[in-house]
């Protein structure tokens, strides 16, 4: 019996979550930057979806060549889908980028990303431990 310590759907879907969310903060970041930009509209990635996506069934089975090969998963996960936010109030420019709005979304993005590297880094802690544990001192 083989154990595969580093492919598993926890650090899959962490490691999904993670990329999700440094789109995310590239397209914050860019809405910051057309802030003054005539006619731009703020966009963002929805939640929801991104967590639909993560906790999907969309997984190709990979093919083995011989008998000691472990069976593989890979995740398969569609192209983020950014969207034009909707209700926020426009300026003469037709404009709807809000400083405040922006920093909060960046701010939020910001703390989920060091969450979710607590715990890829506890993961990882968890796994150095079972391993050192089974040394003999």
């Amino acid at each position: 019996m083989t154990l595969d310590l580093f492919q598993n759907q926890t650090l899959d879907a962490m490691e999904a979550y993670m990329t999700r969310l440094s789109q995310r903060q590239q397209i914050v970041t860019s809405n910051l930057a057309n802030i003054d930009t005539p006619g731009y509209k703020s966009k963002d990635i929805s939640f929801h979806a991104t967590m639909q996506d993560l906790l999907s069934e969309n997984s190709v089975k990979m093919q083995t060549t011989h008998p000691e090969h472990s069976q593989g998963m890979i995740q398969v996960f569609p192209q983020t889908q950014v969207f034009e936010v909707q209700g926020l109030p426009s300026r003469q420019d037709q404009n709807n980028v809000d400083l405040d709005t922006e920093m909060l979304k960046l701010s939020e993005t910001s703390f989920a990303y060091s969450l979710i590297t607590q715990m890829v880094r506890s993961k990882f802690g968890m796994i150095a431990t079972a391993i050192n544990e089974g040394t003999t001192q």
